[in-house]
């Protein structure tokens, strides 16, 4: 089931909407989906760093370069 909403624009943006040949629906529904796509991305990246700093391998990465190409 789809709920409707409804919002007021200026009479100039409704007169340059018409003027479009979009589907302003699709337009702004799709654009309210990437939005809070992003918005629930966002909130998610304390998170993602925290584990990121948790999992870093701690230590001089130029020895386990050298040790890595040493070895082939």
């Amino acid at each position: 089931m789809k709920d409707i909403i409804t919002f007021r624009v200026s009479e100039e943006t409704k007169h340059l909407m018409e003027e479009m040949d979009l589907n302003w629906s699709e337009e702004l529904r799709a654009y309210i989906e990437a939005r809070i796509k992003s918005f629930k991305l966002h909130k998610l990246l304390p998170d993602i760093y925290a584990d990121a700093e948790r999992i870093r391998v701690k230590g001089d990465s130029t020895s386990l370069i050298r040790k890595d190409r040493d070895e082939r």
